[in-house]
């Protein structure tokens, strides 16, 4: 693959908000979207997706080298109108587009590293083609470079890296070597394999990898050359703890009895912990606390306005608890999985646990009777009209001796 022609970019959805931004990621409009792992591609071709209310995605963009492109989204089906959105590699907006009804189109130029393009509906929803294209002169120089496929994993997933000789020149090259490095507390480098361009049954060195580094020396046996540019060399990155795993290499090649170092475009493999992401609704007539809790503690957040909330946690097994004053609570035990949005069914809070006892009885009737036709006792203004009177009566009644915390159920998956 001529590096003149194309440069290798590496694409793949994610709507996980990055854990790590020092900025102001970008939000999506509405709950968390699930989230789906795309292919390894190249500039000018196209990809399929989809975006709704309930479905974001973002593509992961690796640049070998400063470059200009352009990106366009034209929708292929239903009445989507796309947002696109360019963030760097923490998920911090870098610029966005509006389409205007069916297409829209995001021109920039970015230094080599890591990108995402987020897709979002700006209204209604559907399917998608996007051409990412290079609208600039790519160097022509001979270079070096690896790609992570995906760019980004979770912890104890594992990426493929590609080592790559881009613009080789028309000599070929009859020898390369590649002393890389990288961080071994971030990631592992395991199952170095190489990839064909020096010909059938080249002559390999390998030494490591140990504590972050190894040697790796190619020669192409009977004559035989790496004639284009390529691949040399694939490995297994996987994640052994959150952070941004630079991976780098010092390369030198000959085409004859000479060395040569030339230069290598380095990438960061973003290693996350294993998210994912608790979202519902719950209705009463007034704000609603809701709490994620496991073994490690209690993360604890407030319903918007229509009664939504969110979660972005660490995978594991919850309890949930929604609770408003002068209700009885909800309970449920939603799973969490990394990348996986659990979806609790919506649910109604029973109004008139005014005492807060786990019991709509007679006591809190008497709270009612006791204040009759005052307001200064909010917890027992059940309509929250400002007054209380025999309509947060009537209330109570129709919930008269509910007790104990309402069952909250997790909606299926998929």
């Amino acid at each position: 693959m001529k590096s003149k022609n194309f440069l290798r970019i590496v694409l793949l959805t994610a709507i996980l908000v990055s854990l790590f931004a020092t900025g102001v990621p970008v939000q999506a409009k509405g709950l968390q979207a699930e989230i789906v792992i795309r292919s390894t591609t190249f500039w000018d071709a196209t990809f399929n997706g989809e975006a709704n209310a309930s479905r974001f995605e973002r593509w992961s963009l690796q640049l070998e080298e400063d470059s200009a492109f352009s990106v366009t989204v034209t929708t292929t089906g239903g009445d989507l109108t796309p947002t696109i959105y360019l963030l760097d590699s923490n998920g911090v907006e870098i610029t966005n587009v509006v389409g205007t009804l069916s297409t829209a189109v995001l021109e920039t130029a970015q230094v080599a590293g890591n990108y995402f393009i987020q897709i979002e509906p700006e209204s209604g929803g559907g399917t998608y083609a996007m051409e990412i294209r290079r609208t600039d002169d790519p160097s022509t120089d001979p270079h070096a470079a690896v790609m992570f496929n995906p760019a980004a994993i979770f912890i104890d997933e594992t990426s493929e890296g590609s080592v790559m000789l881009n613009n080789v020149p028309l000599e070929g090259y009859a020898s390369a070597e590649f002393t890389c490095t990288y961080d071994p507390s971030l990631i592992s480098v395991t199952n170095i394999t190489e990839a064909g361009l020096f010909g059938d049954d080249p002559v390999v060195i390998l030494n490591g990898p140990e504590n972050g580094s190894f040697l790796f020396a190619i020669a192409g046996s009977n004559g035989q050359r790496a004639e284009q540019s390529g691949t040399v060399f694939t490995f297994a990155a996987t994640g052994l703890a959150a952070g941004d795993a630079a991976f780098n290499c010092t390369v030198r090649v000959s085409s004859g009895g000479a060395l040569e170092t030339i230069p290598f475009t380095s990438a960061t493999l973003d290693v996350r912990e294993p998210f994912g992401f608790v979202t519902g609704t719950v209705i009463a007539n007034e704000p609603v606390t809701v709490e994620l809790i496991d073994a490690f503690g209690t993360t604890t957040t407030v319903t918007d306005e229509n009664g939504n909330f969110s979660f972005t946690t660490p995978a594991g097994e919850y309890l949930i608890r929604a609770t408003a004053p002068g209700f009885l609570p909800a309970e449920g035990d939603p799973p969490v999985f990394s990348g996986i949005t659990t979806q609790m069914q919506t649910i109604s809070l029973i109004s008139g646990d005014i005492d807060g006892n786990g019991v709509i009885d007679q006591f809190d009737a008497l709270t009612i009777g006791m204040n009759y036709n005052a307001s200064n006792v909010p917890v027992a203004d059940l309509n929250n009209d400002g007054i209380i009177n025999v309509l947060d009566l009537e209330i109570l009644a129709a919930n008269y001796r509910a007790n104990g915390s309402l069952n909250w159920p997790v909606l299926p998956f998929g």
